[in-house]
């Protein structure tokens, strides 16, 4: 947890001490084999168990007299013990609920928590005492166990240590074997607090009992409310030795293994549901019960009374965890046993189940999924049980006495008949519906299951808070209302109003700053964003209080405040934004004034070398090493504020953890795939390992394993095509074959997925394109996973909810990195810019020095800087408007990828452009990609050539203006002048030109005034003295001349427009594209937009046109997609000869995506459209794929052109047209 914090000193020197106490706690652990067993642990091993610590000694049979005299023993000396604490317990209990109501009433002032916090802090102590003498038999088990897992970690380390004082681990297991089987001990499957699962001693006794006792296993488990005789009712149904006592007797998790008329029974007792004890309250008990219903084939949820709504909201969010965490592998069975009911008719209970079944399927429905495909629970799933005791007063003592009743064993036994089933009595059980072929791997044996319980219980311990937290299905409702209103209210007031007040504040500002000074600027910039973020803040705060108020029901006040709370994150990311863009933009002004004010400078140190020095090479030594010493000092105050305005690693990994954590809790409820994933820390993500950074053979091991291990060997030979060393052809070793092959697939399948797309300015993305970015990995290993991995026999451990987290921080990690390369090289550009002004610096000042600045040298330097202004920025500037005003004509014409695909339709089809149709059948993706070149080329040559002859003359009259200007004022000046007196006289002009008075200068063709445009896009240069301004202003116009002759302004103007119109025209194409999803059948494009995980298209066409031919006669299939033959028709595997039954068979196995795919009753849906396109294109695409036209005789009377149809090579000619937009020719295709 500290490490996952924001670093600070405390929190280092808190992780320092720590991690030193884990390495002494380490040293002490590895210690305790040398040590030896304690005298009490050693005389469970040698008394009890009767093991001898001998290497050479076998285990010798259990006695269940002396494990059952140890058991009485150990409670004789923990009962004394227990009883006042437990009594303190009590009374402390009772004396804080008396504190806490009599303080309900007194005011603020006079309340006092400090007597409630000590007796609070003093039962935690208690409780930590009674937990420290609740001494087991398992506890012993619980500490030989750990000792022999580190015998073993130790050795897989290279140690050979030592067991002092105890026998062998086969000794050791073989007798816990011993335990389990034959004395039917109970195993602790989950212990500690907080609960952990058992490690590798449990895996390895299992796999000892599943190799010999390798009968059917039959999973059952009991969930219920504490003290209701869960135990009990195990023990009496199937003969357990679960532990029973009032109160909490069962912590964790147990289990016991039977062997029951060749089956093999693992019987589960969970720890009571709605405990005081159990920590984790709502959180806990979704937890168990999922467990449960995760690992047991019936569950049996025991509870006295009626069916309760509390019982039901905990099975509702069972069912919405199980949606998301995908920890089920089989379908559990639910069966209510509803104890010390009177009256045992059905009817009584059938209207409550009837509604709580009602409940749970509407439930289901809201997650988009069916109830009996989560659970089975029918109308039978009940079942009535009497008390088992009976009571009385005895007449003669007075006392009440109790006794087992005749008819609760006869009810038990009916329980034990619907479990099991009995032939004799033809009543089928619970455990008869197993279908053996379709159980997960997971319960085939004994070390399987266990494995997949302990990885269940990993995935519910860390990822489950997210999920179980909620109360009832409502709760999860009202928060997913909740959070909707926070991202309208969000979107409406940050996204689009804050964000453009936001850009007009700094685009003022940056228009201040080379008029005013920079600090004022600065000031006032900053207030004024905090303004704007503290008048949003009111706003958004005010929209959520009116919408609140709006509602019936009242908001809990921490609920309100979780929502403010929600609310000022985005605000604060944008002013964060806003604040870092300004102090780039200021940075770039400081530099540009300091820049100005050295050259000023100088220019003074000129004149006093000069007044100093008569001598010319004295001056220039001096001068190069006072330009050495002056421009250090420059640099060094850039480099300071380079580094105040870099960003650092820290940094970025804060602002990229706070955009995603943002993203997933606010639409978490709008988005059901992002209610698995962790919000991650600036720190984790920091010391995160990219999955490609990752060993592949751990990656296999950490996230992979074998669901079929025929599918998984029939991969493994098809791979293995090469003889091995014994000239045979094998089958790969599975480690191998996975972490070669499979994890190779799994990398190439998800690499651009994982990669996350940064724009060089290294800016961060948008919430929008992070939120996409999240959701297309989602869905990519979603389709990886039904696609690829479960057709090799392969499948993600826990759900695959570890690897989707996993992925998601790759995701995370890459967009860090890059962020981290577009701030050095931002850093660089900056430095690199600086050192261009260096050597540009250099170059006046020592012209300066050398020539005295003539006013011929002075020209030629203001002449080159003024080029390098217009052309290099204010150019580019009006080509990224001529840009814009391209991309926003053929955004008019397509603006989404739905009319695009729209388009695309009524261009070929409807107006009957045959050659058209035969491009869009072929590949329409690479048709639109066609079709939308073509008309951004014609958006663009009808924009270009109106607007670069505008930009050559605006170019051409500006240089002219200057040219005249200088004159101009060459012939105003009397005298020696200097360039500052230049420039205002270009200001002067430009303010007479704004005024009307400009003495005939008109605006140019771009509405713009020359003289304006050249007043403020004047150079940075120094202040040179100009002592004959006549013969500054001829060498000034002819210096331009010259470096305006060096490339025409026509072939400048069109390279530069052609670069931003191609950018432009990529950056549109992204947008219109949309999503690439061919319908498998007719090959139409999937027009919806947005993100989506299924397909839609509105035009579908008739599948001959894809190829498609009708099994067994080869005749095209004229019926179109969505018509019922079409769906009953069989279809061909796209991967191998496998004939599929109906469409449906072959859609949810190869193309899952396009499902569920629309039917029409009629058979032949084709309009007029299609019917005339087939006609008129039938003959190539007959050729081409080995048809047998069978076109109606009605169609060719109707729609044929005997003109206009097309040949044999029209296909050919279609590829041609399409390959230069991506389409690659298939040759000749084969027949579906």
């Amino acid at each position: 947890e500290l490490l996952e914090q924001t670093g600070s000193a405390q929190t280092d020197a808190s992780i320092a001490k720590l991690a030193t106490t884990l390495h002494e706690t380490e040293q002490k652990r590895r210690n305790c084999l040398r040590e030896g067993p304690t005298p009490l642990l050693s005389f469970f091993v040698s008394d009890v168990l009767k093991c001898s610590t001998l290497p050479e000694a076998r285990a010798s049979p259990l006695e269940h007299a002396s494990v059952s005299r140890f058991a009485s023993f150990l409670s004789a000396w923990r009962t004394p013990k227990l009883a006042p604490l437990v009594n303190k317990r009590r009374s402390l209990h009772d004396e804080r609920l008396r504190l806490m109501q009599e303080q309900l009433h007194l005011p603020v002032q006079q309340k006092n928590g400090k007597e409630v916090e000590r007796i609070t802090k003093e039962l935690e102590e208690l409780e930590e005492g009674i937990e420290q003498m609740s001494l087991t038999v398992d506890d012993f088990w619980e500490e030989l166990a750990a000792v022999i897992e580190l015998q073993s970690e130790m050795e897989a380390a290279g140690y050979r240590p030592d067991v002092v004082g105890l026998p062998g681990a086969p000794t050791l297991k073989s007798t816990y074997k011993d335990w389990v089987l034959n004395l039917n001990g109970p195993v602790q499957l989950l212990f500690g607090s907080p609960l952990r699962s058992a490690g590798q001693f449990l895996v390895d006794v299992l796999r000892d009992l599943g190799a010999t006792h390798c009968q059917d296993l039959h999973v059952i488990s009991v969930i219920g409310v504490q003290s209701s005789a869960k135990s009990t009712l195990m023990n009496y149904l199937f003969g357990c030795g679960f532990a029973t006592s009032a109160g909490r007797c069962t912590r964790g998790l147990y289990c016991s293994l039977l062997q029951c008329e060749g089956r093999t029974l693992l019987i589960m007792d969970t720890e009571g549901l709605m405990s005081l004890e159990a920590e984790g309250g709502a959180v806990f008990d979704a937890q168990m019960a999922l467990m449960a219903m995760a690992c047991s084939h019936v569950v049996l949820i025991n509870h006295k009374g009626e069916l309760s709504r509390q019982l039901q909201d905990l099975l509702e969010i069972c069912l919405y965890a199980m949606q998301h965490l995908r920890v089920c592998r089989i379908q559990p069975q639910l069966l209510f046993v509803l104890r010390d009911q009177m009256d045992r008719s059905h009817s009584v209970h059938e209207d409550a189940l009837r509604l709580m079944r009602k409940h749970l399927s509407e439930a289901s429905a809201k997650l988009e999924l069916r109830l009996e495909d989560l659970v089975s629970l029918d109308s039978g799933s009940v079942f009535l049980l009497p008390s088992a005791f009976a009571s009385d007063v005895n007449d003669c003592t007075g006392l009440e006495r109790r006794w087992p009743t005749e008819l609760f064993a006869q009810e038990a036994m009916r329980l034990r008949h619907k479990i099991f089933g009995c032939p004799t009595l033809g009543v089928h059980g619970l455990l008869d519906r197993r279908d053996a072929p379709d159980s997960a791997i997971e319960f085939s044996t004994l070390p399987d299951w266990c494995l997949h319980a302990m990885s269940v219980w990993s995935v519910l311990s860390r990822y489950g808070p997210n999920l179980l937290h909620y109360k009832a299905m409502q709760e999860i409702e009202a928060q997913k209302e909740f959070e909707d209103l926070c991202t309208r209210i969000s979107q409406k007031r940050v996204t689009v109003d804050l964000a453009e007040s936001c850009r007009q504040l700094l685009r003022s500002c940056a228009e201040r700053l080379g008029k005013e000074a920079s600090d004022q600027v600065d000031a006032e910039c900053r207030s004024s964003l905090q303004a704007l973020l503290d008048n949003c803040r009111t706003q958004c705060l005010g929209d959520l209080s009116r919408a609140l108020e709006a509602r019936r029901n009242k908001l809990p006040e921490a609920q309100h405040e979780e929502m403010k709370k929600k609310l000022q994150v985005p605000i604060e990311y944008q002013g964060d934004l806003a604040r870092y863009t300004w102090s780039i933009t200021l940075a770039d002004a400081l530099d540009r004034d300091q820049l100005k004010s050295l050259k000023v400078h100088f220019k003074a140190v000129v004149e006093e070398l000069w007044r100093q020095q008569p001598t010319r090479a004295v001056a220039e030594e001096q001068a190069e090493a006072l330009f050495e010493q002056e421009f250090a000092a420059f640099e060094q105050k850039c480099r300071e504020r380079f580094e105040a305005t870099a960003k650092s690693d820290k940094r970025l990994s804060e602002e990229v953890c706070l955009l995603f954590n943002h993203v997933l809790r606010q639409h978490r409820y709008s988005q059901e795939g992002l209610h698995a994933l962790e919000l991650v820390s600036p720190g984790m993500l920091l010391r995160a390992v990219s999955l490609f950074e990752r060993d592949a053979r751990s990656w296999a091991e950490e996230f992979l394993e074998i669901s079929n291990m025929h599918q998984f060997q029939a991969y493994g030979v098809s791979l293995d095509t090469a003889p091995n060393e014994r000239g045979m052809r094998g089958r790969t070793d599975p480690g191998n074959l996975l972490a070669g092959h499979v994890v190779q697939e799994m990398r190439s399948r998800l690499a651009d997925l994982l990669s996350f797309p940064v724009q060089d300015s290294g800016e961060l993305p948008s919430s929008e394109s992070i939120l996409e970015s999240i959701c297309k990995l989602n869905e990519g290993v979603l389709a990886m996973e039904s696609r690829f991995l479960k057709k090799v026999g392969v499948r993600l451990r826990g759900g695959g909810v570890p690897f989707l987290n996993d992925a998601q921080l790759t995701l995370r990690h890459s967009l860090l990195k890059k962020l981290i390369a577009a701030e050095a090289l931002r850093s660089s550009r900056q430095w690199q810019a600086i050192q261009n002004h260096r050597q540009q610096t250099e170059q006046e000042f020592m012209a300066m020095v050398r020539g005295r600045t003539s006013d011929a040298t002075s020209a030629a330097l203001l002449a080159r800087s003024f080029v390098d202004s217009l052309i290099k920025d204010w150019l580019e500037e009006r080509l990224v408007v001529v840009a814009g005003d391209i991309r926003a004509r053929c955004l008019a014409d397509m603006p989404d990828a739905s009319r695009a695909a729209e388009r695309a339709f009524q261009q070929s089809f409807v107006e009957r452009n045959w050659e058209d149709v035969l491009e869009y059948v072929l590949d329409v993706n690479a048709y639109l990609h066609k079709m939308f070149s073509n008309l951004f080329e014609d958006r663009k040559s009808g924009i270009a050539r109106a607007q670069r002859p505008l930009l050559v003359a605006s170019l051409s009259g500006a240089f002219e203006a200057l040219s005249g200007a200088a004159k101009r004022w060459s012939q105003q000046q009397k005298k020696a002048s200097d360039l500052p007196n230049f420039q205002n006289f270009l200001r002067n002009l430009a303010s007479r030109e704004q005024a009307g008075a400009g003495h005939g200068q008109s605006p140019d063709v771009l509405g713009q005034g020359p003289y304006k445009l050249l007043s403020e896009r004047f150079p940075v240069v120094a202040d040179f003295r100009i002592e004959e301004p006549q013969v500054f202003a001829a060498e000034f116009a002819i210096r331009i001349s010259e470096q305006l002759a060096d490339q025409p302004l026509e072939t400048l103007v069109s390279d530069r427009l052609e670069e931003a119109t191609a950018k432009q025209q990529a950056q549109v194409w992204a947008l219109v594209r949309g999503c690439s999803g061919l319908c498998p059948c007719c090959g139409s494009k999937c027009d919806k937009l947005d993100r989506h995980t299924t397909h839609r298209c509105s035009h579908h066409l008739l599948p001959a046109f894809n190829g498609w031919r009708v099994a067994g006669t080869c005749e095209a299939a004229l019926d179109a997609c969505k018509s019922s033959k079409n769906h009953d028709a069989p279809k061909r595997s796209d991967f191998s000869d496998h004939l599929f039954a109906n469409l449906h068979e072959y859609l949810e196995s190869e193309h899952p995506e396009w499902l569920p795919f629309p039917k029409e009753d009629r058979e032949l849906l084709a309009d007029s459209y299609l019917k005339a396109a087939w006609v008129n294109c039938r003959i190539p695409l007959l050729h081409r794929y080995d048809m047998v036209d069978c076109t109606p005789q009605d169609w060719i009377d109707a729609y044929e052109e005997p003109h206009r149809m097309l040949g044999l090579g029209a296909l050919e000619e279609a590829e041609a047209r399409l390959t230069p937009f991506g389409y690659i020719p298939e040759g000749v295709g084969e027949p579906q």
